[in-house]
């Protein structure tokens, strides 16, 4: 609330400086609103001009700065939630931590932009982590109920299944894991699976959705962060892309993470 009181107290001075050049009109006459009296004649309202403008003007303004500091703290707690779901699963979230710090230490400087940008940023990052960490999941479900249970299944649960994998090409990862799941507690509830994604969050695979490129692909968080290193992507994954600038939706693709520093420098040779 300083910064709000401060900003108001900045406001409060400056409309004063203008409402003061404002008191008096060319040729001397007040701009004091008169008032009739009984007998017919006027009197002059004291304060009428030098406050209740100024009271419309800075009322409005106070009330705005407080709801934009408001929707920006909203939005970092929103972004924190996040940040704890992504430890909870074993992603740790430095820098979007350090964001949202930032953002807080804006919303105290009154900076409301600044903060709604930086926690959008870091719930961006954060997202896209999650994201890649259920897709992983996903995966490894869908694989494994049409390799080792198709036959089992019943056509409504295959078409489900189909929704599942849809879900997993349309971008939506955690829609396509709750579909999944639900099928595999009614045809394999014994079924164990191995944590899709490295310690320190990233994937070790990837399903290509709709509009995706190699370089895309490469830039997300979850995968490398990096668009030029998409070359490691290509050459993992060869059979599967005979073309660099066509990548088929559905195709899964590994993420190799042992690349040695003279074939990270090759790739971002190649790159550009």
């Amino acid at each position: 609330m300083r910064s709000v009181e401060k900003t108001g107290l900045w406001l409060t001075v400056m409309l004063a400086g203008v409402l003061a050049g404002c008191a008096s009109m060319p040729g001397g006459e007040s701009g004091v609103e008169p008032e009739v009296t009984e007998d017919g004649s006027m009197t002059a309202v004291e304060g009428s001009v030098a406050e209740t403008p100024a009271k419309k003007i800075v009322e409005p303004l106070l009330r705005s700065s407080t709801l934009a500091l408001a929707e920006a703290r909203g939005d970092i707690d929103a972004a924190m939630a996040d940040v704890r779901m992504a430890e909870a699963r074993n992603m740790p979230q430095p820098e979007a931590s350090s964001k949202l710090q930032q953002a807080r230490e804006a919303v105290d400087a009154g900076d409301a932009t600044l903060a709604r940008k930086l926690a959008g940023e870091a719930g961006a990052h954060v997202r896209a982590a999650l994201d890649g960490h259920y897709a992983g999941m996903a995966q490894q479900r869908v694989a494994l109920l049409r390799d080792e249970y198709s036959g089992k299944m019943s056509s409504t649960q295959r078409m489900r299944l189909d929704s599942a994998q849809s879900a997993l090409k349309a971008g939506q990862p955690e829609v396509a894991l709750m579909l999944v799941n639900a099928l595999v507690g009614e045809v394999a509830p014994d079924a164990i699976f191995k944590p899709p994604a490295a310690s320190d969050g990233k994937l070790a695979q990837v399903t290509v959705r709709e509009g995706d490129t190699l370089s895309a692909i490469a830039a997300r968080p979850e995968v490398y962060g990096n668009a030029n290193l998409w070359p490691l992507l290509l050459k993992a994954n060869r059979d599967k892309l005979p073309r660099a600038d066509k990548v088929p939706v559905g195709v899964e693709l590994v993420i190799p993470r042992n690349a040695s520093p003279e074939e990270i420098k090759e790739a971002l040779a190649q790159a550009r």
